[in-house]
């Protein structure tokens, strides 16, 4: 039997997340890596020794040897990348939101419950240790009654004046940015 072999859309930060977490799964092997970016993906693909880089998401899509395509591209690119990926019978794991519109959500929930593919968005930050923490305390009612609970995840990217990405612009973002 062959490892999974594993398709990066995107080369950024959350790829950079992805790639780390895949390194750790032993049936698990990144084949080939899209960016859109002139160069993104061959730096990234060097860096990390994984064969094959595209410019173009639909040829890594099509390679043969990728049985799942993760998704870390900018959220208005979604959508087109789910329906591409799902269409060739690929799995997909699309990082959140799964959508910049509520229409295409249930659209691409729709087409993943049809597909025989196994389809996933990670919601990574209820794993970390301080969120699991808060719920355990909270389920075994140590936290007293609750009328309001929030918390803050700081980042200090994005903190200078001229700095700026396609997170920022809700055109590229939708409305929920990166955390819908």
């Amino acid at each position: 039997m062959r490892d999974v072999g594993i398709g990066l859309i995107g080369s950024g930060f959350i790829a950079e997340a992805h790639f780390e977490g895949f390194s750790h799964v032993p049936a698990a092997a990144v084949r080939g890596v899209a960016s859109p970016t002139p160069g993104n993906a061959a730096r990234f693909a060097a860096k990390r020794g994984i064969p094959r880089h595209h410019t173009d998401y639909r040829a890594l899509i099509e390679q043969p040897d990728v049985d799942v395509v993760c998704i870390g591209a900018p959220n208005d690119l979604h959508r087109d990348i789910c329906v591409a990926a799902a269409s060739a019978g690929k799995h997909v794991i699309c990082e959140k939101p799964l959508a910049t519109t509520r229409d295409d959500a249930a659209m691409l929930a729709d087409l993943a419950r049809r597909s025989a593919a196994v389809t996933a968005v990670p919601f990574v930050y209820r794993y970390y240790p301080t969120v699991r923490e808060a719920r355990a305390r909270i389920a075994a009612d140590e936290a007293g009654r609750l009328h309001f609970l929030h918390g803050s995840y700081l980042q200090d990217w994005l903190a200078l004046v001229g700095d700026t990405n396609w997170r920022v612009d809700p055109a590229h973002g939708g409305a929920s940015r990166a955390f819908g």
